[in-house]
């Protein structure tokens, strides 16, 4: 970026231990990462954790005096929030993420052009015979009674794959559902309410179907025997429904998202096309950040073996000592800046 772009108002919203609501001081309130019952419409799609919150992002877009014609930026734009955010607010916005996984959930949160009623009825067909197949195979979708299934009949992941999965992070049962219901949505594949259709698996997987838990780095919790798939999917997909349904017809500035690597910015935005940036960029804190979505990664085909999520690691900035590697040049992108040389040197 070029001067004038690096003195745009920028913000790290993991910085501040304050937040905001209904455009008061940021002192008045303690910070909070959770979901306002008036912020869930798309931003409750799939988040990370980590997250900050909408109602933080919608006060600096006020704070800095953004309106219509102007353009936010967000350079590490993970699952979306900014983007989000400045759309419902009439403000165009464009992002940069790394992550293949959360570079897509941020472009199916931001496609509000596919028709609610479709994805609502092909997604009905899709959990009848998702439901079909289950009675034939003896399987109880909500798990009240814990089916005595031979876990050597069950559907699972490839050996690679599952390898690269945290060890328990998902039981066999609810992965063989998974997997007969991620076979039933690729049917779909080619129709523009497909991606949300995976989204909503995604999100149910991490949040209902699996294991995980997070504290707030992620973890294996209580192993389940079972538990819920096509209901809690098809709860995510009538979600969406309900939102898309709240813009459906309206018109909405653009707001776009590049599978990027932001150390190469000026390759894909170029100078002065913004008036704000707000980010949280990766912190140096031994994070592994393809970690957070590697359930999300692998269940979705983004990664299949250890090859392909090395690749994807290589595109991340460095925050984490077990992502260096001997080609990586991190020296030549900070040699020309004093500051950054002046605490090395300390």
């Amino acid at each position: 970026m070029d001067k004038k772009a690096q003195q745009l108002p920028l913000f790290a919203p993991h910085d501040r231990s304050d937040a905001v609501e209904n455009g008061s001081n940021l002192k008045d309130h303690g910070f909070t990462n959770k979901l306002s019952i008036q912020n869930r419409a798309f931003h409750e799609w799939y988040r990370f954790v980590l997250s900050f919150p909408p109602r933080l992002v919608s006060y600096y877009l006020r704070e800095f005096g953004l309106k219509e014609g102007d353009v936010l930026l967000d350079p590490f734009c993970g699952t979306g929030t900014s983007l989000v955010e400045a759309k419902l607010r009439g403000i165009k916005s464009m992002g940069l993420e790394a992550n293949p996984f959360a570079h897509f959930a941020t472009s199916v949160k931001l496609n509000w052009g596919v028709n609610p009623d479709i994805l609502l009825s092909r997604s009905e067909e899709v959990k009848a015979e998702c439901l079909d197949q289950f009675a034939l195979q003896g399987i109880h979708d909500l798990g009240l009674i814990p089916p005595r299934v031979d876990e050597q009949g069950l559907r699972k992941l490839d050996k690679e794959a599952m390898r690269l999965l945290l060890k328990n992070s998902i039981s066999p049962l609810p992965l063989h559902k998974a997997l007969v219901l991620r076979e039933l949505i690729d049917q779909h594949r080619g129709e523009d309410y497909f991606p949300h259709m995976q989204l909503a698996l995604a999100n149910a997987s991490v949040f209902s179907i699996s294991n995980l838990r997070f504290g707030p780095e992620v973890g294996v919790g209580k192993r389940k025997k079972d538990a819920p798939v096509v209901s809690s999917w098809f709860e995510e997909i009538q979600k969406m429904a309900r939102d898309l349904r709240q813009v459906h017809g309206k018109d909405f500035p653009d707001a776009v998202a590049y599978l990027a690597d932001a150390r190469e910015i000026n390759k894909i935005i170029p100078p002065k096309s913004a008036n704000a940036v707000i980010t949280s960029p990766p912190y140096p804190n031994e994070k592994d950040y393809s970690r957070t979505t590697r359930l999300e990664l692998v269940l979705l085909g983004f990664v299949s073996s250890m090859r392909e999520l090395r690749e994807v690691k290589k595109t991340f900035i460095r925050s984490n000592t077990r992502g260096v590697y001997k080609a990586d040049d991190d020296d030549v992108w900070v040699q020309s800046h004093p500051e950054i040389q002046r605490l090395s040197e300390q």
